[in-house]
């Protein structure tokens, strides 16, 4: 946890400070090591909201990009659950930042329980994540999909690869982060069968969260309205993407399969004349 309750104020961890928990109120004490980045930690070994995580570097660049006060809030819901959401704007977006694996049951309990969440997944947790993405969003599949009304959105058939099948069956806003300026947002209308994603700055997405930004106060809701369901049906069919029979299905992943091959075999070719 990057805050505790100190005297009744949210404070950073310091060395030699006390603190309760915001969540359950139990007693934390500050780890200021050299090792880790500072944090508070609870005295017991007891975990208070099972969806915490061990904060990485990463998570805490993310988090620093927000005030303060949106960070580490409590969302609760009509039940009485209650979750300490890593980032909720004050237009009420939760905003997760994901770097370890997370399993699909924990993944829609969140989604549920949060409704208006953003994922920000980190992309070079695993080696090849970031080359398998790109190779498939490269030779995406184009010719399934023809709208100027989208532009900005490249299609994708058949997504393969680790990323695409942790969170192709997310329902929320997905945003892929390779440590560049550029995130790849994954829409949550995508599916198995297709996908749609578009890239988008990340100042621009930080922008749609900012306070007082131009849209009429409703910042990232604005950007999304237009890709809403409703407004995609003369794009596609259920949900996004036609449901593609036995022959086309088969003759769809053989090109798909054809295409790695000649990849592989051009960069062997390129190690070799390197030797």
């Amino acid at each position: 946890m990057k805050f505790a309750l100190v005297n009744g104020e949210r404070r950073e961890a310091e060395p030699c400070l006390m603190g309760k928990c915001l969540g359950c109120g139990n007693p934390v004490v500050a780890k200021c090591g050299e090792v880790r980045i500072k944090h508070w930690a609870h005295k017991t070994r007891a975990r208070c909201d099972a969806w915490w995580e061990t904060e990485t570097e990463w998570h805490r660049a993310w988090k620093n990009q927000f005030p303060s006060e949106w960070q580490e809030v409590i969302h609760y819901a009509e039940n009485g659950e209650k979750h300490i959401a890593d980032v909720k704007t004050d237009q009420g977006w939760a905003i997760e930042f994901q770097h370890s694996h997370i399993k699909p049951d924990e993944r829609g309990s969140r989604e549920a329980f949060y409704g208006k969440l953003i994922w920000v997944v980190d992309g070079n947790r695993r080696v090849r994540d970031q080359k398998k993405f790109f190779e498939v969003l490269r030779d995406g599949g184009g010719r399934l999909f023809d709208s100027k009304k989208y532009p900005e959105l490249r299609p994708i058939s058949w997504p393969e690869g680790a990323l695409f099948r942790d969170w192709i069956a997310s329902r929320s806003h997905v945003f892929f982060d390779f440590g560049e300026d550029e995130l790849w947002w994954l829409l949550p209308q995508s599916n198995e069968h297709g996908a749609f994603v578009r890239s988008i700055a990340r100042q621009e997405l930080m922008g749609f969260h900012s306070k007082g930004h131009p849209t009429d106060a409703r910042g990232f809701d604005a950007l999304v309205e237009k890709y809403y369901q409703e407004n995609m049906k003369d794009i596609s069919s259920r949900p996004i993407w036609p449901q593609f029979d036995g022959p086309m299905r088969a003759a769809l992943r053989y090109r798909a399969r054809e295409r790695a091959e000649q990849r592989a075999w051009k960069e062997l070719q390129i190690k070799e004349r390197n030797r």
